[in-house]
């Protein structure tokens, strides 16, 4: 049960959210002071930041931090077809009727791109790994201990996903990525399977959709991320979905968070539903 606590707290007890926090920062001495922490549960690196290394972003981060989402535009017929099908978990109060729900994180489905990003269930202090391969960047996450592979060795998106002669979309989608000068490394996504949502609200997001990541290390210990999208299918406009940073973990420690489905059967039965929040996976 503890693991699915962990997962899910955010977005259900805010009182859960402070022990997952808690959980994640087990390696921080109890005594340390306030100061040394660049937010609450991001323990400061010891020295001031050098400069940034040339194409390297390998090594642990945390975040998002300072999260900024993007105004959502105007979504097409379509779009808003597919947004009105889905119910969130709506105001997060143990007071109130929070509602039936049809979150697919319920029953430990992918929580698919981007929605990964926003490392909803440990209060955005999620971690991340850049590590490199053969032609390739790989990025693992804490969360659900899934990992994207971000080819560079100049092949193309696919141009559609589920039709004939088209590879499957995935929930993850297909990315490629390039270098821009020593310290921006683009990343482009496309073929993403329909299922999982955007955010946590529920917004869709197509498998014609292209979703660009623009990570910059402006120094040895912070990495900024901007997130577009354009997915002309659901909506009328592309945006900028996500401005956020990340930040460079101390002791590069990195945890095991995983959705296990028996777990969230048992969190469903004792704690979700007598909290009030009804699901529609029974």
């Amino acid at each position: 049960m503890k693991t699915l606590l962990r997962l899910l707290s955010v977005a259900l007890l805010v009182s859960l959210t402070t022990l997952a926090a808690r959980a994640q920062d087990l390696h921080a001495a109890e005594d340390v002071d306030p100061s040394d922490y660049i937010r609450e549960g991001i323990l400061r690196m010891p020295n001031p930041p050098g400069p940034a290394p040339v194409r390297d972003f390998s090594g642990v981060w945390v975040g998002p931090n300072n999260r900024e989402l993007g105004p959502v535009p105007p979504m097409t017929a379509a779009g808003q077809v597919v947004f009105e099908g889905r119910h969130s978990y709506g105001a997060v109060s143990r007071n109130a009727d929070l509602g039936v729900s049809n979150d697919p994180f319920i029953v430990c489905d992918p929580l698919g791109f981007p929605r990964n990003l926003l490392a909803h269930a440990v209060s955005s202090r999620g971690r991340f790994i850049f590590a490199d391969a053969p032609d390739r960047i790989l990025i693992a996450y804490e969360q659900q201990r899934i990992w994207r592979e971000i080819w560079l060795d100049g092949r193309g998106l696919p141009e559609a996903v589920d039709v004939r002669g088209a590879p499957e979309s995935r929930y993850y989608g297909y990315s490629v990525g390039r270098w821009e000068g020593d310290h921006t490394l683009v990343i482009e996504t496309t073929g993403l399977d329909e299922r999982p949502w955007l955010d946590e609200v529920g917004h869709p997001r197509s498998s014609e959709a292209r979703i660009v990541e623009r990570y910059t290390r402006t120094d040895e210990h912070n990495i900024e991320l901007t997130v577009t999208i354009d997915d002309p299918k659901f909506y009328m406009e592309p945006w900028t979905w996500m401005r956020a940073n990340f930040y460079w973990v101390l002791g590069q420690e990195f945890a095991e968070t995983i959705c296990i489905p028996s777990e969230g059967i048992q969190y469903r039965d004792a704690l979700a539903q007598p909290s009030g929040i009804r699901t529609e996976f029974e």
